[in-house]
């Protein structure tokens, strides 16, 4: 064999090795592209930006109140309203944890501007859940960037979402087959109106027994704590009044999160230096009635998760308006002819 033909054969050989890691790169990319473009369109609403700066125009929203579906059950705009005459813009629901609440706050202050207030639910589980895919892909930020060379096979790579995508995709179908069994998910405008569930009897767990499941304390930063930093950051640099509000539970639920302290030093440490956040600890026996079954509308004994009733609510809310109703006062007299200066802490 001379060297010409050795040297073909070689040349041949590499061109198809090189021919099958292009097809091999396109079909990669290419199929994840498609994915995160497909995800990206089952997930989001697509007039959701459009709709909502049209819904905020010529309207004035003091008050931004977020976090999850505690928060969704527990407060409401109408209080806001009737007991303090102001306006208050509600983005709560399920998994609207603090990675979307990051970006959603930097989207409503471009289209609503910035808030006077900002009350965020806290939850004993706030740094163990991830944002749900939904809210983030209405914002355009369930993929937020698309880079080429970050692993050999980004398929591969991503492997695990591609599955929670194609599971989300099946739940879906069984959701419109049974409806019953699924989240309420209100329109933005229709969550303005909400004012809570009605109590059921015989759902809260209100009998102690001798040894019940007791759930440790996920720790900051957790899968999303560090964007609850950036902001609880980026509202004090605008001068946003922010209220870290921990919610009531029952009872049960109450002692269940056992290691409430723990989650009071990581809210304390995220507050050091912010002379603008505050914390108010509004769940604890001595506060508000947690061993009253009406106010709940499930938890209880061995239940990690816990949510109000309506006429919980409506108690919790007349207690959450009056310990806020100091910082609006001050807000009010700060904006009159003869300002007046105040401290930062609760009253």
């Amino acid at each position: 064999m001379n060297s010409s033909t050795s040297s073909s054969k070689i040349t041949g050989t590499i061109a198809v090795l090189l021919t099958f890691l292009a097809a091999f790169f396109l079909f990669d990319r290419g199929g994840h592209y498609l994915i995160t473009r497909l995800e990206s369109a089952f997930y989001g609403e697509q007039d959701f930006k459009a709709r909502f700066a049209e819904y905020v125009a010529e309207k004035e929203f003091n008050t931004l109140i977020l976090g999850t579906s505690r928060t969704y059950e527990a407060i409401h705009p109408i209080y806001f309203r009737t007991l303090l005459n102001e306006n208050a813009y509600k983005e709560a629901q399920f998994g609207k944890n603090p990675k979307y609440n990051y970006y959603f706050y930097k989207f409503f202050k471009a289209h609503a501007g910035v808030p006077d207030f900002v009350i965020y639910g806290i939850d004993y589980f706030i740094f163990n859940s991830h944002s749900n895919k939904r809210w983030l892909a209405r914002l355009g930020k369930l993929h937020e960037s698309f880079a080429w060379f970050p692993a050999i096979s980004l398929l591969l790579k991503n492997k695990r979402k591609v599955e929670e995508f194609i599971e989300a995709v099946i739940q879906d179908w069984s959701r419109r087959l049974s409806p019953g069994n699924q989240h309420e998910i209100k329109d933005f405008i229709e969550l303005q109106k909400y004012a809570g569930s009605l109590h059921k009897p015989g759902v809260v767990i209100t009998e102690r027994t001798r040894h019940y499941w007791k759930q440790n304390y996920p720790r900051f930063p957790g899968k999303e704590g560090e964007y609850l930093r950036l902001l609880l950051s980026e509202l004090d640099r605008d001068g946003v009044t922010t209220f870290l509000v921990l919610i009531p539970n029952h009872l049960g639920t109450y002692r269940t999160n056992f290691n409430r302290s723990a989650m009071l030093r990581d809210l304390r440490h995220l507050q050091k230096g912010l002379r603008n956040v505050h914390i108010l600890m509004l769940d604890t026996p001595e506060v508000f009635p947690l061993e009253n079954e009406k106010y709940f509308i499930n938890g209880g004994w061995g239940r990690t998760n816990c949510h109000m009733s309506r006429s919980g609510a409506k108690k919790f809310n007349r207690i959450l308006i009056k310990t806020l109703r100091p910082f609006y006062n001050q807000r009010n007299r700060a904006s009159s002819p003869e300002e007046h200066t105040g401290d930062r802490n609760q009253p």
